[in-house]
């Protein structure tokens, strides 16, 4: 089974999609990055990327969205020379996102303490914010608001693709994430455990239950390619399957129409 990029789930609204570039429009999380870009399917080149930051910044100040510009390039190919040093001019932080993936039957074999791994509802959303809150504090208060009310809309769907999980140890939150599951993959996303609870397998035990749940399917992940996590991964198992570079710049400043 070929895993890429494009498999990974993006919860931000859609806004339109060509054989050029994916964009993506959610003025209800306008702090979240990852629900405001646009993803390249063609590698632009430096009058192209020009113009487009332009758009976008238009298109974000129009809906609403006043904190960044965010874009992804395609899988496997890293910007050019010229296309970096525009970036690091106009103030852009470059990424580099790495995809692994494991096979469900490996994840199983890890193991760690007894946890109890509950589905996130309405009544236990507090228990995901109380570990969420404190990992997520470095991003803001606002953020932090926003994205328990992204949570609670989100629970309150009838069907969803994304679900989150608590792991309670000892009837004490300890770790958090989410699961996206497909016919073809079962996606981690959003997975962290309590610091006070870290060094103890929590994060093992919670991966081995995802294969459990994964049965058969793969189980797939993306993780910054500068971020000492994925060197966890890779001792678990997981094997690299592609890259994509990502450029975001945060504005400070009022957005011209």
């Amino acid at each position: 089974m070929e895993i890429q990029m494009s498999d990974i789930y993006c919860e931000g609204d859609l806004y339109s999609n060509d054989d050029s570039v994916t964009i993506y429009m959610t003025p209800a999380t306008p702090l979240t990055y990852e629900n405001n870009k646009w993803v390249y399917h063609q590698m632009p080149d430096v009058s192209q990327f020009k113009e487009d930051m332009r758009r976008q910044q238009v298109l974000h100040a129009d809906n609403g969205v006043l904190a960044h510009l965010k874009f992804e390039f395609p899988e496997n190919v890293k910007p050019n020379a010229d296309m970096m040093q525009l970036l690091r001019a106009e103030g852009f932080q470059v990424g580099n996102l790495e995809l692994y993936m494991i096979e469900a039957t490996d994840l199983r074999q890890l193991t760690g303490p007894s946890l109890e791994i509950e589905p996130v509802t309405l009544e236990n959303m507090a228990d995901y914010m109380h570990v969420y809150e404190p990992l997520s504090i470095q991003f803001g208060a606002d953020y932090i608001k926003e994205s328990a009310q992204a949570l609670l809309t989100h629970l309150k769907k009838a069907s969803r693709a994304l679900q989150p999980y608590i792991a309670y140890e000892n009837a004490q939150p300890v770790g958090i994430m989410n699961m996206i599951e497909t016919e073809r993959t079962v996606e981690l996303d959003g997975f962290a455990v309590a610091e006070e609870a870290r060094g103890r397998g929590v994060g093992s035990r919670m991966q081995a239950f995802v294969g459990e749940m994964a049965r058969e399917r793969p189980v797939i992940l993306v993780a910054d390619a500068e971020d000492t996590a994925k060197d966890m991964y890779m001792k678990q198992g997981y094997t690299f399957v592609s890259f994509q570079y990502s450029a975001l710049k945060e504005l400070t400043v009022s957005v011209p129409h």
